[in-house]
């Protein structure tokens, strides 16, 4: 189905960086047990996105909490990926946005000062996240306060299409190949494969793997306050791009514009024509989910010889509370709930990505699925030695559509390579220079 290319592309980009009260526990163990409450009725909203899968996860979940605590009515409020940050924003601005809201990053709802700290729950255990690593539960942290509850770690990573590379009669890549060696990779696999296939889904407009970009070169978007980057590290990495859809690499700008890689209903790569995909590791099973052909998951292009481990671990997603809401309290429970009822954690299983909590990833270790299984195997390989998270840059959504904007000027011969640079670049400034 045809879409509007740039705002659908905007709204992508900017979601893709983009997701109870308990008696005090004995040392050691976390408890989901709470103080009696008044018995009296409550309803709270609670609104997330995503896959179908992540829906009906979460609907269940709902419906074991309802179940252990009858007096709370969770009403869901859950769209598509796109729609998402669009219809946040408009409750938000019209103050009666929900009061649980499930969100990649909690840099700018907190300071729009629009969600609770959370670090008084944490003290008390009402949200008890005593099995979860620090470096895991502290990216829901802002100036030492807790205004997220990271719901797992995820990280991004290569996803390809193993029945095409079959198909070409090739070997799979090695996980050590350069952004170069992989250029030649495609060059040799979309030869063989013919017309009408593609080694790589174009993927320059989106700021995350731009950051990935970044990293190998010892930079990051934001450090202390100022952009890190320059217009040069845009240009390579838009010229990069440009040379692989010379060389028929990439779908076409018309194909790429109509298309985003935000979801599998809205990505090409489900189509089974390109061989090639950049993604976070939680959604590995929804693309497998809804394809035939066999996926399988590898390293990310490397920076070359010298460079940098671009990976980080992330924090897949938050429970925020709404500050306006008016049952904090039980919006308390309800996240506490979520993290370490055991039912609740099987049914959720890896598809936020990989629970922080040790226990939790051995207790659902021997339920998940094959597809699951390379999640984890990754997971342990490479982002578990990874780096740290770089800071958001503030206000971001406004260069992050700059980005898909700029990309796809270039894309379609609307603007020259130093003429995008230089768009991406002023809305970055503007952005850290906004008070």
């Amino acid at each position: 189905m045809k879409r509007s290319k740039v705002a659908m592309g905007s709204l992508a980009a900017v979601m893709l960086t983009l997701s109870a009260c308990s008696n005090a526990a004995t040392e050691g163990q976390v408890s989901t047990q709470v103080k009696e409450t008044s018995g009296e009725k409550v309803e709270l909203r609670a609104m997330w996105s995503g896959t179908t899968s992540r829906h009906e996860r979460t609907l269940k979940v709902i419906e074991l909490f309802e179940k252990k605590y009858p007096n709370i009515k969770i009403t869901p409020e859950y769209t598509g990926t796109d729609q998402f940050g669009e219809k946040l924003n408009t409750q938000l601005a019209g103050g009666n946005a929900p009061d649980l809201i499930n969100i990649g990053g909690i840099t700018d709802l907190v300071v729009k000062d629009a969600v609770l700290d959370l670090t008084p729950y944490v003290k008390n255990k009402e949200i008890n996240l005593d099995s979860i690593d620090p470096a895991y539960s502290d990216p829901g942290k802002m100036n030492d306060k807790y205004y997220g509850i990271s719901l797992g770690t995820n990280g991004i990573g290569l996803f390809y299409n193993n029945d095409l590379i079959k198909k070409a009669g090739m070997q799979p890549p090695k996980d050590t190949m350069s952004f170069e060696e992989y250029e030649a990779y495609g060059k040799e696999v979309v030869s063989k494969l013919g017309p009408g296939y593609y080694a790589f889904a174009d993927q320059s407009r989106y700021n995350l793997y731009f950051q990935y970009f970044l990293r190998q070169s010892g930079k990051s978007t934001y450090k202390d306050g100022k952009l890190d980057f320059t217009k040069d590290d845009v240009v390579r990495w838009f010229t990069m791009w440009d040379r692989m859809r010379k060389a028929g690499l990439l779908p076409t700008p018309e194909e790429a514009a109509t298309y985003t890689d935000l979801s599998v209903d809205t990505s090409i790569f489900p189509k089974g024509k390109t061989v090639f995909m950049m993604s976070w590791l939680n959604q590995l099973t929804a693309y497998q989910n809804a394809m035939k052909d066999e996926l399988q998951l590898t390293a990310l292009p490397s920076g070359g010889s010298g460079a940098k481990n671009g990976l980080w671990v992330h924090p897949s997603q938050f429970w925020t509370i709404n500050k306006t809401s008016k049952h904090p309290k039980e919006a308390a429970m309800f996240i506490n709930f979520f993290i370490n009822d055991e039912e609740a954690t099987k049914v959720l299983g890896s598809e936020r990505g990989i629970p922080g909590s040790a226990k939790v990833r051995d207790m659902i270790k021997p339920t998940i699925t094959p597809t699951e299984q390379k999640i984890y195997s990754y997971f342990e390989t490479y982002i578990s030695k990874a780096g740290v998270k770089d800071p958001d840059l503030p206000n971001g959504a406004e260069y992050a559509n700059a980005m898909v904007s700029a990309s796809q000027k270039v894309m379609f011969g609307k603007a020259t390579i130093e003429q995008a640079a230089q768009e991406v670049m002023d809305a970055a400034e503007k952005t850290v220079n906004r008070k």
